[in-house]
């Protein structure tokens, strides 16, 4: 453990002080870094934020709001995690007056500002670790993926009825901010009701702009919206509604998040901005992440050098560090819910496995039955071993399925550290995947076939590139 301590600070004042630091928690086992206040008389330590795991290849910020009113100390606690991760901190600053309001609320230091409303019928409780039903509800938050993270959730009860309300409204935005507002949400139980979620302008006119009802299996779901064009400031407001008297049906949502850019299409992600609506499993179900990174891979002769989507090194994709773990040791990647269509659907993705002792990365599809029966990986569709080389190859998987569903895909560890999978560029389209046959010519005179040509897509996709860039 490493502890970084302010000086002895005096007492916040009538209005506080905004303390604002950056931080990095990067790698497999990357540990957790915690920010604590302490006082001297009584000595006392209060935890006010945490987070946990791997928190991507990337700078982010953190604004706490302090309002204490003795003398205290700042203290930044890092706890170690393994060797393949690191944990650092920059640009610590300290400004007198509350904090500005921040377009992403995680809910680990409270509320953000978020408020109950009050023409309602309950109200959402924050919480950590699980939800006080059986069979239903969260193990852990979605932003820190531990017990000890926060989330805010609607307990069911057997005196509920059928209609009745909880709603939680975000603080003010102006009227030309935002483009899309981000999610998370767990719905699972077999009484679940519906989450509703609304933009709401100043004069309480109001629109619906993401609704989901019933069970969605014990995972955290990404939802996302585009917002309607206001002229007045609005407010975004989550909703949820009971179905029935019951005791399994607690949902809960977490990390909303207003960005000023369009939301990116449904289906697709080639990890520039973040992971999109992929996600890790939690702590307990597999023993090793997903992680978001870019360049070389930090193990030698082993992952690729650049992205797919950029072809160079300040671009991101998704990978598995496979010094961490045992033989054997699985880490799973989860997409959102598709629902069933009657053209099917194609899985389109671009997969770099290079190393002596890569392993095993297959893909499954997953549903509502068979997640309840048990299962976390589904019907198996695709499978790929060993090492392909130090370059990207592309898949295609066609999936036809009765029920809403999700893509699961599952890295198994090699037998020895040294090769590393990375996965990138990855889309669903609302239809079969399409190739062409393979070109085989007449036979020859003397009743031979010829050697056969085959094109396959990549080879495809590979020469337009080429001739595109020579010719034009």
């Amino acid at each position: 453990m490493a502890q970084l301590k302010s000086s002895l600070l005096p007492p916040a004042g009538e209005k506080g002080y905004c303390f604002t630091f950056w931080y990095h928690m990067f790698g497999a086992t990357v540990g957790s870094l915690r920010m604590l206040l302490q006082t001297a008389d009584p000595w006392k330590k209060t935890l006010v934020w945490q987070k946990s795991r791997n928190q991507g290849d990337q700078w982010l910020s953190v604004q706490t709001h302090v309002t204490l009113q003795k003398v205290h100390q700042v203290i930044l606690e890092a706890t170690v995690g393994g060797e393949a991760g690191d944990i650092a901190i920059d640009d610590i600053s300290i400004i007198s007056g509350p904090c500005p309001v921040s377009d992403l609320c995680d809910f680990e230091e409270g509320s953000c500002n978020w408020q109950q409303q009050t023409d309602d019928d309950f109200d959402w409780i924050r919480q950590s670790g699980s939800t006080h039903n059986a069979n239903t509800g969260p193990d852990s938050d979605h932003t820190t993926n531990t017990p000890a993270g926060h989330y805010y959730y609607l307990p069911s009860s057997s005196t509920d009825r059928t209609g009745q309300t909880a709603a939680m409204s975000s603080p003010l935005y102006p009227a030309g901010k935002g483009a899309c507002v981000q999610l998370w949400y767990h719905m699972y139980g077999t009484g679940m009701g519906t989450l509703n979620v609304y933009q709401k302008s100043e004069d309480g006119k109001k629109a619906l702009i993401f609704s989901q009802t019933g069970d969605q299996g014990r995972l955290w779901r990404f939802a996302q919206a585009s917002l309607l064009p206001r002229v007045q400031p609005y407010r975004i407001v989550v909703e949820g509604v009971k179905a029935r008297p019951t005791l399994e049906g607690d949902m809960a949502f977490d990390d909303v998040q207003l960005m000023d850019a369009q939301c990116p299409p449904h289906g697709f992600c080639d990890f520039e901005r973040n992971m999109c609506s992929w996600s890790n499993l939690g702590v307990g179900v597999d023993q090793g992440d997903w992680l978001r990174g870019r360049g070389a891979s930090p193990n030698p002769n082993t992952g690729p050098s650049v992205d797919h989507t950029t072809n160079s090194t300040q671009g991101y994709y998704l990978y598995v560090d496979s010094s961490v773990g045992e033989w054997g040791s699985t880490s799973f990647l989860v997409s959102d819910v598709f629902q069933p269509s009657t053209r099917g659907h194609c899985l389109t993705f671009w997969y770099h496995m290079y190393g002596s002792n890569v392993g095993t990365v297959r893909v499954y599809i997953n549903d509502r039955k068979m997640h309840t029966g048990g299962t976390e990986e589904g019907i198996l569709k695709w499978i790929e071993t060993g090492n392909k080389g130090d370059k990207w190859h592309m898949a295609n998987v066609s999936i036809k399925h009765e029920e809403a569903f999700w893509f699961v895909f599952v890295y198994q560890r090699g037998e020895n550290g040294g090769g590393d999978v990375a996965l990138d560029d990855i889309t669903i389209s609302h239809e079969g995947c399409y190739s062409d046959p393979p070109i085989n010519p007449p036979d020859d005179n003397n009743g031979n076939a010829k050697p056969s040509l085959t094109t396959s897509t990549e080879d495809l996709s590979h020469l337009l590139r080429h001739f595109y860039f020579t010719v034009g």
